[in-house]
């Protein structure tokens, strides 16, 4: 018996069935990337809008915060007692415990604020500030929106002599060296400090009182408010910008707008996503009985 008989002959693969393998091996490889990729860029995503609703939620804690003191101010006397005074919340023009402009501030550390010429809305809060409703300085004193302790004031209240504080804090959007859109706090005399990043825009719609004392007739702009005191609560919106360009040229060709905060379809200028938050705020010392 030869050699031959026993060892069966031994054929190898041809170039035709080499290359339909590759292929095949290409296709699936393919196939893989492509909802890898996919996947990736939709996990991003994810997580962007994910990252701006949080950064909203902590941006209507810390505004909010303040919005609901608008005006506080700790009992000034007794029943049956004659004793009293009265706080002056804002020193300077205007002298309001709430005060708002459509266009923002024209100088938001001013001891006098005015209007600017802004895209963005900005507010100004102003209340009775103490331990409680604020963060205490390192030496036991109340502190604006930024942690800088405040100047106390004094009143005479017959032979006695009446310490207090006023917290007054501006709020509004401004971007950094960075070109990244920011809320700012501010007091007067300090230097603006950003909250948040990525707050694109700020709108405010004031809760004015109507025909019944502290329940809400309407709610309008700044520039439509004739009473500041009647004010009783803040309709507020933030539009958030993601961190980083995560939409994609499909993205952009398939849906390239986005409501703002008047609800209108509004294109996107980039490949960074935006949506629209809201919130409303009630002032305590407002609230309807």
């Amino acid at each position: 018996m030869s050699y031959s008989e026993v060892v069966p002959r031994q054929r190898g693969v041809s170039l035709i069935e080499v290359m339909v393998s590759l292929v095949i091996g290409l296709v699936v490889v393919g196939a893989v990337l492509v909802n890898y990729v996919g996947v990736g860029v939709s996990g991003r995503q994810q997580s962007a809008y994910a990252q701006m609703t949080e950064d909203a939620q902590i941006a209507f804690a810390v505004v909010g915060r303040d919005l609901m003191n608008s005006g506080y101010a700790q009992p000034t006397g007794w029943a049956g007692g004659t004793s009293t005074f009265a706080r002056t919340f804002v020193s300077g023009t205007p002298d309001f415990a709430i005060f708002g402009c459509d266009t923002g501030f024209s100088a938001p550390n001013a001891s006098s604020i005015s209007c600017g010429t802004g895209t963005s809305a900005a507010l100004s809060v102003a209340y009775e500030a103490d331990t409680v409703t604020t963060a205490p300085s390192s030496g036991g004193l109340p502190t604006d929106c930024l942690g800088n302790a405040l100047t106390a004031q004094t009143v005479a209240v017959g032979a006695t002599t009446v310490t207090f504080y006023v917290a007054k804090n501006r709020y509004f959007v401004d971007k950094n060296t960075s070109t990244i859109p920011e809320l700012y706090c501010v007091s007067p005399g300090n230097s603006k400090q950003p909250l948040i990043e990525n707050v694109e825009s700020m709108k405010a719609w004031y809760g004015v009182e109507g025909a019944t004392a502290r329940q809400v007739g309407s709610y309008v702009g700044a520039g439509s408010v004739t009473d500041w005191g009647k004010v009783v609560s803040v309709r507020l919106c933030l539009v958030m910008r993601s961190s980083e360009a995560v939409l994609t040229q499909e993205d952009l060709d398939v849906k390239s707008t986005y409501l703002n905060c008047d609800g209108a379809v509004t294109a996107l200028p980039d490949k960074y996503a935006r949506r629209a938050f809201y919130t409303t705020i009630a002032f305590r010392n407002r609230m309807s009985f």
